[in-house]
């Protein structure tokens, strides 16, 4: 993750234990829009089950006001 101008850029493709994770869009609606996020998996499959894992267990940690802090 790299920050730029108070921007979040995320790396398209990251290595992990010499493996590769690419990176994935996701989205959802709410009551007040749509809205995406993304996450990095090893293929399609894998965002996926990784997408249910969220769903299961995501919780709030609050405001991010700056790169590395919640």
């Amino acid at each position: 993750m790299l920050v730029n101008d108070g921007k979040v850029e995320l790396e398209l493709v990251t290595e992990v234990n010499r493996r590769q994770w690419q990176l994935y869009g996701f989205s959802y609606e709410t009551p007040d829009g749509k809205f995406s996020g993304y996450l990095h998996a090893t293929s399609s499959e894998h965002a996926s089950y990784m997408l249910e894992e969220l769903k299961a267990t995501a919780v709030l940690d609050g405001q991010i006001i700056e790169a590395g802090s919640f």
